[in-house]
């Protein structure tokens, strides 16, 4: 004879379907991927035992309490447990949860999450393989001194715009100083000879205003 179990349907309850079996007995394991709605969605796994009779229960498992990668910053919302589900042939099975993420600064990187669940409902390990270290914070200062090293100005600007667009850049996290201005100027130094006219562009107020609305 068939039996029904039953879950609400705005969990998905019944998303994953699996017969499992273990010392105390024949059970249906159910995977519901939303359960935990409103707050969290989180996902989940129901045992739900064989041969109760008209009205049987199903128990939920408590996955994602018990799901973690140690040393980083979880973001278990919506992760989706129960979406994934295989039974181990040596006992135990396997839940995922497609939409784990976990947390690089402010960035929030969705890797997946993977639980091995022991023959009698307790959870093994956990393993993220998609996980990567997260990247190192650094301070950049950029000088513009206007040395020969900096011309010419404009190819410099093209080069600064497309470099900070590659990183993460707040507008409380950039400051730009501008004390002077274009100039001429005209002596003598050791290494120019007895006179030179020479054009020296340090800062350009209105260029560096430009450049830093540009780039923010």
């Amino acid at each position: 004879n068939g039996e029904t179990f039953n879950g609400p349907l705005e969990d998905m309850f019944g998303y994953s379907v699996q017969q499992f079996e273990n010392s105390e007995g024949k059970w249906v394991l159910i995977g519901s991927p939303l359960a935990g709605q409103p707050a969290k969605r989180t996902g989940d796994v129901y045992k739900c035992r064989v041969g109760q009779g008209p009205n049987p229960r199903c128990i939920k498992l408590e996955l994602p309490e018990n799901t973690t990668i140690p040393n980083l910053h979880e973001v278990k919302e919506n992760m989706t447990m129960g979406t994934t589900l295989v039974t181990n042939p040596q006992g135990g099975f396997l839940a995922c949860g497609p939409q784990y993420g976990y947390m690089c600064g402010q960035q929030t990187y969705i890797s997946g999450v993977c639980t091995n669940v022991s023959s009698t409902f307790q959870v093994l390990n956990s393993f993220a393989p998609a996980v990567q270290e997260c990247a190192k914070e650094l301070d950049i200062v950029m000088v513009l001194d206007g040395s020969n090293s900096i011309w010419p100005w404009t190819s410099i600007i093209d080069f600064l715009v497309k470099f900070l667009k590659n990183i993460e850049i707040g507008a409380k996290l950039s400051q730009v100083i501008s004390p002077f201005s274009t100039l001429e100027h005209i002596g003598n130094t050791l290494d120019e000879g007895p006179l030179c006219h020479c054009r020296r562009t340090i800062y350009d107020s209105r260029q560096v205003e430009h450049f830093h609305q540009r780039t923010m």
